[in-house]
């Protein structure tokens, strides 16, 4: 991935011109009377503003594209506009879709030759305001002002988000590709399953009715088949759409949950698919995503999802809606008490990636279960009483909640990817049932306000109060642990050496961060000796420094080191000399699990060099230089006061603190 965004950074690089003649055109088209309703044209510029944060494209150039084509695209849905008039309404697709029209009539009949300019910015009526302006006969020369004026502002305002996007990417990919990467992910993956929802609600809805009623009429003629079938949904139920999309949910579910226990039990560890999330998930780990995923994962913790049961539950008690609350504490009940007890029976063992606090037994996901139940379940509830064209949205909520705890279990390497997807079959089983029992019985629910300000008030409550109270104890509770190993000083100058990383960046490969420098001794010894060189302590980037990063006039001195990630963690020591130039050197050494002869701790790391990127003065990041080799020569000399040894010119330069005696 990172190769292919580069070769794309480097052929834009070296044809501007066909950037420029992109970004006008997609401006142009994006003005264009309803075509810019379904051109994606803000995610473009957002693009354009992301590459001239990388350095492919200047921001002048770029704006000034931009502006033309939406001055000219705007004229030409004005000139249409004054063309056809009251025509327009005979022609596609004003014919099909006339409320476009109707609304842009609306919007320019309120604020006027003002709306030209409002309108650019205002989504629903974007791609039609300038079609009306011509259409309501609005001087050509008012709507050029208006158009141009709105255009010079329109096009800096929406090619900063990416310039800013492009900065944070920049930054990220600094400190560690693996932190882009999963954001990417993750934000990909909420949006898909919140979309998914939408599209599957909206598709499949008014289609279950019928595809139930074909199964009923089938069953007809296989009594005992009947009997299940018309337990499943009833075609003369006035919610009879949601509780065949129900049905079809939990006939789905089932064969599917049945379909990865068997995987799951026949040998988890032994699926290739299972390795290879494994892996990828593991090697995306940061300290900073660790934060991130712990609070994610604390979205089904019990002490989140017990609070929010028991408090609904007591609502519709004191409501006297008692069997509402008895489905609440079924669901409840189910999603506390399965995990656990099927964890016992199928034992199917977890990852072995050193996560020592968990039990031992992989399926279901616990998390996972509680999450898709609960969550769920709560959807169901809400939508029952809403309308139906924003029923999906309780759906989509849960969705992306559901979506966040299971990528969670999968980062952290607690659960394999058949345990997660068979929780999350599993909990939609139940919900389906759940819900089919209760939709069929219910008529439409006029306290769902109620009843969703209730949830939303317990579960921020007690998600706030665990995040207060366990957020240490829950990163301990998935820090990976390795046993120490012992090492002679002969094996590790022998061979050794080589079976450590020789390379920080383990998933792109790139080798743009070598680790060659490997240590052997105390970090306190190994500062001071570097003290009279000119290395000292350098500071790390927080969010106290992090302001000196909008100071592009500061010397790169002055900026904090951003710091690396290598196997998860962040470097242990940072050294930071000045070097000829506007650029400087940084040493860091992280921790290994190795003991040299048992007695000092071995350290791999590197020494890079650094220059200021300023991108159009607005930030400034320290940004790491492609030469590896010519910093570490630069320093040799600084290492006098260590014993060294460099087996080869390409190996890394190991350097003792000690004598160590075999």
């Amino acid at each position: 991935m990172a190769e292919s965004f580069q070769e794309l950074l480097t052929w834009v690089s070296a044809n501007p011109g066909w950037a420029h003649l992109s970004v006008f055109l997609v401006a142009l088209v994006e003005s264009l009377a309803i075509v810019g309703l379904v051109v994606p044209g803000v995610i473009m510029m957002v693009g354009a503003g992301a590459l001239i944060a990388t350095g492919a494209l200047h921001f002048w150039p770029v704006c000034l594209s931009a502006t033309a084509g939406a001055v000219v695209g705007d004229g030409l849905s004005y000139w249409l506009g004054q063309r056809y008039r009251e025509r327009l309404r005979t022609l596609w697709p004003f014919t099909r879709y006339p409320e476009s029209l109707d609304t842009g009539i609306r919007f320019f009949e309120k604020y006027g030759g003002k709306s030209v300019a409002f309108g650019r910015f205002v989504g629903p009526v974007r791609a039609v305001i300038p079609l009306v302006a011509g259409m309501m006969g609005m001087g050509a020369g008012r709507f050029l002002v208006a158009n141009a004026l709105s255009a010079i502002v329109w096009a800096p305002a929406y090619l900063l988000p990416g310039i800013v996007f492009g900065a944070s990417l920049e930054l990220a990919a600094e400190a560690a590709f693996h932190l882009v990467l999963l954001l990417l992910t993750l934000v990909a993956s909420t949006w898909a399953a919140a979309w998914g929802v939408e599209q599957v609600f909206l598709l499949y809805s008014p289609r279950a009715k019928g595809w139930v009623e074909a199964l009923l009429r089938w069953a007809e003629f296989h009594p005992r088949i009947g009997d299940i079938a018309r337990a499943l949904a009833d075609p003369k139920h006035p919610d009879a759409a949601a509780l065949a999309t129900l049905a079809g949910v939990l006939l789905l579910t089932t064969v599917l949950f049945a379909l990865l226990t068997s995987f799951a039990v026949a040998g988890a560890p032994d699926l290739a698919l299972n390795q290879t999330m494994l892996d990828f998930a593991l090697s995306l780990q940061t300290p900073a995503a660790n934060h991130l995923m712990a609070a994610f994962s604390r979205l089904g913790d019990l002490g989140v999802v017990l609070p929010l049961v028991l408090a609904v539950s007591g609502w519709l008690y004191s409501r006297d809606e008692h069997r509402s609350a008895n489905y609440w504490l079924a669901a409840g009940a189910f999603a506390i008490l399965a995990g656990p007890i099927l964890a016992i029976l199928l034992q199917v063992p977890r990852p072995d990636v050193g996560l020592s606090g968990l039990s031992g037994w992989a399926f279901p996901s616990s998390h996972t279960l509680r999450a898709t139940v609960i969550y769920g379940f709560l959807a169901v509830a809400l939508a029952g009483g809403m309308s139906p064209s924003w029923r999906w949205l309780p759906y989509a909520w849960a969705s992306m909640l559901v979506t966040a705890v299971s990528i969670s279990q999968l980062y952290f390497g607690a659960h394999w990817l058949t345990d997660v997807l068979g929780s999350l079959t599993l909990g939609l089983a139940w919900v389906a049932a759940l819900g089919l029992a209760y939709r069929r019985h219910q008529e439409l629910d006029r306290s769902w306000r109620g009843l969703g300000a209730t949830a939303v008030g317990v579960f921020t409550i007690a998600f706030g109060l665990m995040s207060a109270l366990s957020q240490g104890s829950d990163l301990a509770l998935y820090s990976r642990s390795v046993e120490p190993a012992t090492v002679t000083a002969a094996d590790w100058e022998a061979t050794f050496w080589r079976n450590l990383p020789q390379t920080r960046d383990a998933l792109q490969k790139t080798g743009r961060h070598p680790m060659n420098l490997q240590f052997a001794g105390k970090l306190d010894d190994f500062s001071t000796k570097l003290a009279d060189r000119g290395w000292e302590p350098g500071t790390r980037l927080s969010w106290g420094t992090a302001m000196k990063l909008l100071s592009p006039s500061l010397p790169l001195g002055e900026l904090p080191v951003i710091p690396h990630v290598h196997n998860g963690h962040h470097e242990s020591l940072t050294l930071v000399k000045k070097a000829s130039g506007n650029s400087r050197l940084v040493l860091r050494l992280w921790a290994t699990p190795y003991r040299i002869d048992g007695k000092e701790k071995l350290w791999i790391g590197n020494v890079t060099a650094q220059h200021k990127r300023t991108i159009l003065d607005l930030f400034a990041i320290p940004t790491t230089n492609l030469d590896t080799r010519s910093p570490l020569e630069s320093v040799r000399a600084d290492f006098s006061a260590l014993e060294s040894y460099n087996p080869n010119l390409d190996a890394p330069l190991l350097l003792q603190a000690t004598t160590f005696t075999p």
